[in-house]
């Protein structure tokens, strides 16, 4: 295919959030996941049971990371992606958890780091995990992770204090 700059035509942003993953975190109670299933045909992958209180939502309780291959292998089949556009994880801390606890008893480790180079343990976990949502978004979901938050106190260079809130997950799931 020839290359010809002169028909190029802008880029027009989609009104959806399909193929997109977003990424909301904060204190608990405060309508994180509410807002999250709001989203349009939302299906709740509920890692923790925080949506009994909330009425309407569509919600698969996961528990382990092989149920969570099970539901992956749900959402590539036609007749679920016809139902669901946007797929909601609660919490995206859980879900690397349990990815991880998955890739140590593969391996036979207790621990991501007892393996030593060998095992080569953090890059398999983190395939893993960017496989089964990055996935998700290549078959046209949106995908919403939800995470706690955590606030600290820190100190700039002049040793001022300021409070900081981030994302309570680990780093290595964002």
């Amino acid at each position: 295919m020839a290359i010809n700059l002169l028909n190029i035509q802008p880029h027009k942003v989609s009104r959806d959030l399909s193929g997109y993953i977003t990424f909301i975190y904060g204190p608990p109670k405060t309508g994180k996941t509410t807002l999250a299933t709001q989203m349009p045909n939302a299906l709740l992958l509920a890692f923790e049971r925080g949506y009994n209180a909330i009425p309407g939502i569509i919600a698969q309780d996961v528990n382990t990371w092989g149920e969570m291959k099970q539901v992956y292998r749900e959402l590539k089949k036609p007749e679920v992606q016809a139902v669901y556009k946007t797929i909601v994880v609660d919490t995206v801390d859980i879900a690397a958890d349990l990815c991880q606890k998955y890739i140590c008893n593969q391996l036979g480790i207790d621990n991501m780091g007892d393996g030593g180079w060998g095992t080569n343990s953090w890059s398999k976990y983190k395939k893993e995990f960017e496989e089964i949502f990055r996935g998700l978004t290549m078959m046209g979901y949106a995908v919403v992770f939800i995470s706690h938050s955590k606030t600290s106190t820190e100190k700039d260079q002049n040793g001022k204090e300021y409070t900081v809130t981030k994302p309570a997950t680990q780093s290595s799931a964002l």
